[in-house]
């Protein structure tokens, strides 16, 4: 009788662990950003297996493309800014939650234009290029707006991070919205120079994690051991930053020491930082009712703002 109850624990457990094991992977679109690489480096050095999590990276080429592949169900969640979260669900996304948030853009993402242009007033009747459905029309308004322009004031083009540097090289377009890794190539050239950055517009630009509401809700565990991945990857960095940074500028295309350089211009939230975002939710959700409100005013959505619904996850994160 008790070989045959043993025999019946173990047989469980063998199950149990099976089931744990063949649990399907959660899948988060990422873009190129210096802030995104660390959840590169969590999955490239072993940090989400080892607390126990089954997570796969599905590259993509811009946000917009990340916000693409999260709306047509092709991943269960994405790394974004918060401006491609607000939108997601509207557009015909699966509802979602911010589950994590990496970093707060402090100058990486920039307006480049040609030297001839030294100022963004000098814009009023150029061409600007940006990726209209997601960031690059937010920055485009907040810019003009900041020096008395609008964007009425400008020829707006549709402009995939790809396609920027031909576009501004060709003349098809003045000045065009980017960020790490493509406007560390732009600025190489030396016809083209910044002429805004996100650091006029202190915390406005934050990048998340988000997930869909019905992936949290199935895996309890997951934001805890996901901020365990991500803070066990800015630890890796903090001590082994030549390795760490090697490995993530690679995936950028840049060299370490252009991918340090482009970290300058972001803030990376460590697990303190977490704690006081997810600890006072109703700040972050405040932010995206105001980046809705600015999207709804450039006409990017449709939406009556004060019905945004909930977009933070609320619950423990540690």
């Amino acid at each position: 009788m008790r070989l045959a109850a043993l025999t019946f624990i173990l047989l469980n457990l063998l199950f149990s662990a099976c089931a744990e094991n063949n649990r399907p992977a959660i899948t988060i679109a990422i873009n190129p950003w210096p802030g995104y690489e660390f959840l590169y480096l969590a999955e490239q050095k072993g940090f989400f297996e080892q607390v126990g999590l089954n997570v796969e990276l599905k590259q993509q080429s811009s946000l917009a493309d990340a916000q693409r592949a999260y709306i047509n169900g092709q991943v269960d969640g994405l790394a974004s800014t918060l401006i491609e979260v607000v939108q997601a669900e509207q557009f015909g996304g699966a509802p979602l939650l911010v589950a994590l948030v990496p970093d707060y853009s402090d100058g990486g993402d920039v307006i480049i234009a040609n030297t001839s242009i030294d100022s963004v007033e000098a814009l009023k009747g150029k061409t600007v290029g940006c990726e209209i459905s997601s960031l690059g029309i937010y920055i485009s308004q907040r810019a003009l707006h900041k020096h008395s322009l609008n964007l009425g004031d400008v020829n707006l083009v549709n402009t995939e991070q790809a396609e920027g540097e031909q576009a501004l090289l060709s003349g098809t377009i003045d000045a065009f919205v980017s960020y790490p890794p493509v406007s560390i190539s732009l600025v190489k050239h030396t016809q083209f120079h910044e002429i805004f950055t996100s650091a006029e517009i202190p915390n406005e630009i934050i990048d998340t994690v988000a997930l869909s509401k019905t992936v949290i809700a199935d895996n309890p565990d997951l934001i805890p051991k996901l901020h365990q991945a991500w803070q066990m990857s800015l630890d890796y960095y903090r001590s082994f930053p030549k390795e760490a940074a090697q490995i993530m500028a690679e995936r950028e295309g840049i060299r370490p020491e252009e991918f340090i350089e482009a970290l300058s211009g972001l803030h990376i939230l460590d697990i303190n930082d977490q704690q006081e975002i997810f600890s006072k939710p109703k700040i972050l959700q405040d932010k995206a009712r105001s980046v809705c409100d600015t999207l709804v005013h450039v006409d990017a959505l449709s939406l009556d703002c004060s019905t945004l619904p909930n977009m933070v996850y609320q619950g423990p994160i540690q």
